[in-house]
């Protein structure tokens, strides 16, 4: 993955560009006004979203339909590679390569006006993308990806796009008709999803029979952002775990991509991981991660695994609307009375109650087509108090993702 800002060095001439972009602003005459406000507008951008984490930005940018097709030409002509190592890339090169449809304008053309010989659509799509300051482009044409476009380098964050793109935004797009045709009303077990008023089939069910799609689903959501809101070893070690013990069991977690990664950032936790979820999910599997046991299970159903330290929704409440939750939450709280000593994580977004980001709102509204929310925490409060738990503390790592500890009421 990219790395997680970036740095001070690389910032610093943005904020020089602002100051001089600002000064300019200032000693406009009134022929030049509009010409140094849009000058000011393009420098502050670009200063706003160097200050950005590069991986969380790829959510947000999902979103902005243009920059989201353009990432996705990209991928279609598996460009990406040919930026590693930070080198400046020739467009002619790219559209050699590529076969990309190219005019060549006559040379007097290419004299008189100091352009380059060679006009191609791939000059569109790079144009997007550096407005988007995903490249920057000099003289040749040549384009360098920047720090916000280094996230693209990693297949993962290739995969969210493109899951993004095709899969999720065509529901939301289809937001104003379906929720017309059916009353304004939110979307239930019964009603089915918007995914599904837009698309015929659930989601869910579609992905089980689209084993492609649903792989790069999984790919997608390894490109989250990093596990450290919640400090598994220390609180696991608090917990007095051996190495006979179940120390996690991960409800609806996939391919195990979340705790190998907690494995991965915490060796010396002992005891047994436990992945649940759909055979479905584990069919494309040729093995599980090193260190994690694979069990088939379904979230609706009682909770088989007994004893366990630690069990662990990550990714999960979100997609269910309030009804769901309750139901399926339900499965795991006779246990928790049992088993005094387990917790509860539920991992997800936990919204203010006023004044929401953009990329919050964001992610509350991808979720709308699976029929689930994004909540505040207050809603958090509530939904919880309807199953007998309350809020034991919230633990906040990289935003927006907060892992919300249970307690018994």
């Amino acid at each position: 993955m990219a790395d997680a800002h970036i740095s001070q060095p690389e910032i610093a001439p943005l904020v020089e560009d602002v100051e001089k972009a600002g000064a300019d602003f200032h000693a406009a005459k009134d022929g030049d006004i509009h010409t140094a406000r849009r000058n000011l507008q393009h420098a502050t951008r670009k200063l706003l979203q160097s200050l950005e984490e590069p991986n969380g930005e790829v959510w947000p940018r999902s979103f902005q339909v243009n920059v989201s097709a353009a990432v996705e030409v990209i991928s279609q002509l598996e460009l990406w590679e040919k930026f590693e190592g930070g080198k400046a890339v020739a467009l002619d090169g790219m559209v050699e390569s590529t076969k990309a449809d190219k005019i060549v304008l006559s040379e007097y053309i290419q004299t008189s006006y100091r352009i380059p010989g060679t006009y191609s659509l791939l000059v569109r799509v790079f144009r997007q993308l550096t407005a988007a300051n995903i490249f920057t482009e000099s003289a040749g044409p040549n384009f360098t990806i920047t720090p916000l476009g280094k996230p693209y380098l990693h297949p993962d964050h290739r995969a969210f796009s493109n899951f993004m793109f095709y899969d999720l935004i065509p529901a939301i797009m289809a937001m104003p008709r379906t929720l017309e045709e059916h009353q304004y009303k939110a979307p239930s077990k019964e009603t089915g999803t918007p995914f599904k008023w837009a698309h015929g089939e659930e989601l869910w069910t579609w992905l089980g029979s689209h084993p492609d799609r649903a792989a790069n689903m999984v790919a997608g959501m390894r490109s989250h952002a990093p596990l450290n809101a919640y400090p598994w070893a220390i609180e696991l070690e608090k917990m007095g775990s051996k190495a006979e013990d179940i120390a996690v069991v991960d409800v609806a977690g996939g391919k195990g991509h979340t705790m190998e990664e907690v494995r991965e950032r915490n060796p010396n936790i002992k005891g047994r991981f436990i992945v649940q979820d759909l055979s479905s999910t584990f069919k494309a599997m040729s093995a599980p991660p090193v260190g994690i046991e694979l069990m088939t299970y379904d979230i609706f159903t009682p909770q088989p695994v007994k004893n366990a330290l630690i069990y662990h929704y990550r990714h999960i409440i979100h997609n269910w609307s309030d009804g769901d939750c309750i139901t399926f939450l339900g499965q795991i709280v006779p246990l928790l009375r049992e088993q005094l000593r387990s917790k509860l994580l539920l991992v997800d977004v936990v919204l203010p109650d006023m004044n929401s980001t953009m990329q919050q709102a964001i992610m509350d509204v991808s979720m709308f087509p699976m029929g689930g929310m994004e909540r505040t925490e207050s809603q958090w409060k509530e939904l919880l108090a309807k199953v007998g738990l309350s809020i034991e503390k919230i633990w906040r790592g990289s935003e927006p993702e907060a892992c919300v500890e249970c307690r018994l009421l």
